[in-house]
């Protein structure tokens, strides 16, 4: 039990990290957001653009929003309850504080983000916004709104498999070059990485809070590019 509520909170700890690297993405200069075809996603109104008391982005008609995703909040609150509720079978004074009460306030914690964060896909863009459809604001490290270009793309993936969706990744040549190398770029930017196949890029994690599938697809349709490694 130990082991297990160890590892479980290793990759807690680890999704924590990626939730709030949500509020992290860089960019470098934002660009306008194109108009899509109108598809039977959900779109929005170019009557009603939105606004904000600090920074807004207004919408085109057509781009289409993702559609949010509670499952993995779900996900690590049943498995806080099966940790911390009276009665399981896997309940115990060292299982409760290692794994019950830190897996349960993390499944909150995404249930919130998932409530109050949407991505959103045009011709020319991959964004993050609030829920409202307002800009998330200038990015507190590097500056910059959370839009970045798919042409700028030179990787994504899903972890640990697209039909088990838990991280979302992609890397991108938009943000300043000297950025690229902050946090997991190191690695990722390594001659190790690079001698396998890697393409230098400022990379991104985040959690699956929103439609996997939805998401993939668009990276798709908008020929994002995708490593083979």
């Amino acid at each position: 039990y130990i082991m297990i509520t160890m590892n479980l909170l290793k990759s807690s700890l680890l999704l924590l990290i990626s939730s709030t690297s949500v509020q992290s993405f860089t960019t470098t200069t934002p660009s306008p957001l194109a108009s899509l075809p109108r598809t039977t996603k959900k779109t929005v109104d170019l009557a009603r653009p939105t606004t904000s008391k600090t920074t807004s982005t207004s919408l085109a008609v057509g781009t289409e929003i993702v559609e949010p995703s509670y499952n993995l909040a779900l996900g690590s609150l049943a498995l806080g309850a099966a940790f911390g509720v009276p009665g399981s079978p896997l309940k115990s004074k060292l299982s409760a504080f290692l794994g019950g009460i830190p897996l349960t306030l993390f499944g909150l914690f995404l249930a919130f983000q998932t409530t109050t964060l949407r991505f959103t896909l045009d011709d020319d863009n991959f964004s993050l916004v609030k829920s409202n459809l307002e800009s998330t604001g200038e990015n507190v490290v590097v500056g910059g709104e959370n839009v970045w270009s798919y042409k700028s793309f030179v990787n994504y993936d899903v972890f640990p498999s697209r039909n088990f969706p838990i991280l979302i990744y992609f890397k991108e040549t938009q943000t300043p070059e000297d950025q690229w190398n902050i946090g997991p770029g190191e690695q990722a930017n390594s001659e190790e990485a690079l001698a396998k196949g890697a393409v230098r890029g400022q990379v991104h994690f985040f959690p699956a809070i929103g439609n996997t599938e939805q998401l993939i697809g668009g990276f798709e349709k908008h020929d994002c590019a995708k490593l083979d490694l």
